[in-house]
């Protein structure tokens, strides 16, 4: 009883408290406008101008700047601000600012003041800029070729990397040592040296005699080059699966006759494959975020793409973003797909599917 009573009066008291220290931030923010509109009004009275006066001088450099915009701030504080720079020429008390009166002012102090009256709404600098990103020279068409790019930089590299790791995963796992440690030694060095080292050497060292005239694209270097990187994880991924399965699967398929093609093809790959399709799935995901390297060697992909239109626009806001949605977008899309191969290969799903209880 006096725990919920404690509970209960805690609570009401940090509303109060609450209560209280939002009426005082009020109050503070009220007596700060108060403060702050009385220190605009001593510093034009200081200079002999009056009330009248002052609002007569804002409202003809308004419009002797040609501006027609609202004005967010008061006349008085506008120019209290101007005159805190000082070097400004006022005409004589009564007379009318002309327009040729604005090269008696402080070079600066114009140049601000005409910045902020010419000063563009957020939404329309917004709109602009998404103009000079996308539709100005059709420039959207840079990023739809990127993106295909990179869709097929990671799908060749994923088709020609799963063919590698299978043959790693074959020598990693083979009782003979000139087999067994070259695949070794190439995961090793797969593992320690960054991929774009790796890139580069490929581009500029393996194939650079295969360049120009003979046409090797660019696009093949960063495939097979993605590819042996790929392999080097995938093939642990598959060692590791088919490891992981229990020997008295492969001895009880081996007394019913199967022989070795029909128990890796019966037995061990559908087991091991339902099993490294999460940790799959993840490392394609990561080689799709890493095909944003091969601009390195003038791949125009979707990350050189934003480069480009980024550099005719001197845009950065919307060409990073937008880039950064499309790589989100695909990853969850081809996750997707990995998620419903997973489902697909469940065997409880199955047996659901058998039992009509599930129509996917």
């Amino acid at each position: 009883m006096r725990t919920e009573l404690g509970m209960v009066l805690s609570g009401s008291a940090s509303r109060c408290l609450r209560r209280c220290f939002l009426v005082l931030s009020i109050l503070a923010m009220a007596l700060f406008a108060l403060l702050y509109e009385e220190l605009g009004k001593n510093s034009l009275f200081s200079l002999g101008l009056s009330d009248t006066q002052c609002c007569s001088v804002s409202s003809n450099v308004n419009n002797s700047l040609g501006t027609n915009r609202q004005v967010f701030f008061s006349s008085r504080l506008r120019f209290s601000s101007l005159f805190l720079f000082g070097n400004v020429a006022l005409p004589p008390s009564g007379a009318p600012l002309r327009s040729d009166d604005t090269s008696d002012f402080n070079p600066f102090v114009s140049s601000i003041f005409q910045r902020k009256l010419e000063r563009k709404t957020f939404w329309e600098k917004q709109l602009r800029s998404f103009e000079k990103t996308f539709i100005v020279d059709g420039r959207w068409r840079l990023f739809a070729d990127g993106l295909a790019v990179t869709l097929g930089i990671t799908v060749a590299s994923t088709v020609l990397g799963t063919f590698f790791a299978f043959i790693q995963c074959c020598m990693r796992r083979s009782t003979r040592r000139w087999l067994r440690y070259p695949a070794k030694f190439y995961i090793a060095i797969m593992q320690g040296t960054p991929i774009l080292v790796i890139l580069l050497i490929m581009y500029y060292v393996v194939f650079a005699k295969f360049q120009a005239p003979w046409g090797l694209e660019k696009e093949i270097v960063a495939t097979i080059s993605l590819a042996l990187n790929f392999a080097a994880y995938a093939g642990e991924m598959m060692r590791t699966g088919v490891d992981s399965i229990d020997k008295g699967l492969v001895e009880a398929a081996r007394a019913l006759g199967f022989g070795r093609f029909q128990v890796f093809s019966k037995v061990i790959f559908p087991i091991a494959t339902r099993r490294i399709i999460p940790v799959y799935k993840g490392e394609f995901i990561s080689l799709l975020k890493t095909t944003s390297i091969v601009g390195y060697i003038a791949t125009q992909d979707l990350t050189k793409a934003s480069d480009i239109v980024r550099a005719r626009t001197y845009e950065a806001f919307f060409p990073l973003v937008a880039t950064a949605i499309i790589y989100l977008l695909s990853a969850h899309l081809l996750a997707s797909v990995f998620a419903y191969m997973e489902y697909r290969l469940n065997p409880i799903n199955r047996r659901k599917r058998a039992k009509g209880e599930v129509n996917v």
